[in-house]
């Protein structure tokens, strides 16, 4: 015995075939019928060309938002360690006056440091200390 399809069922089937006789139809057949209707094939395809086109910048624009969104989130999680220059200035200045001064000059330049140096020296320091901060806090070390 077979099952009777019930009224959805019928209704989606209905709907289904009927999708399928649009998107299966040619442009000349659908010409034909908007002629019979009394309306403009091509004003009709130009609405539904902006209508995709406004969905599209819709969807951009939700997408961009999003990522905004989870950008800011990101920046805002609380694993980012500050780096505190100023510490790390006061690090080298120590070094310095002690028995690595001779060692700190710049390899390639057999000289003085430039600012260029300390400063990248001084990023190193910082992030350094960062790194010992966080370890100390988590109790490594």
């Amino acid at each position: 015995m077979s099952k009777v399809p019930s009224d959805s069922e019928r209704l989606s089937k209905v709907s289904k075939a009927i999708d399928d006789s649009i998107l299966d139809a040619s442009e000349k057949d659908l010409r034909e019928e908007f002629a019979e209707e009394g309306e403009d094939f091509d004003k009709a395809v130009a609405h539904i060309d902006t209508a995709i086109e406004r969905a599209k910048a819709r969807v951009a624009r939700m997408k961009f938002e999003r990522a905004k969104n989870e950008a800011k989130a990101y920046r805002e999680e609380s694993n980012v360690t500050p780096l505190n220059l100023d510490k790390a200035r006061q690090r080298l200045v120590g070094m310095r006056s002690g028995d690595l001064a001779d060692n700190m000059m710049a390899a390639r330049k057999g000289g003085k440091l430039s600012d260029r140096d300390e400063a990248g020296i001084v990023d190193d320091l910082a992030r350094l200390q960062a790194l010992e901060d966080e370890a100390e806090e988590k109790g490594e070390e």
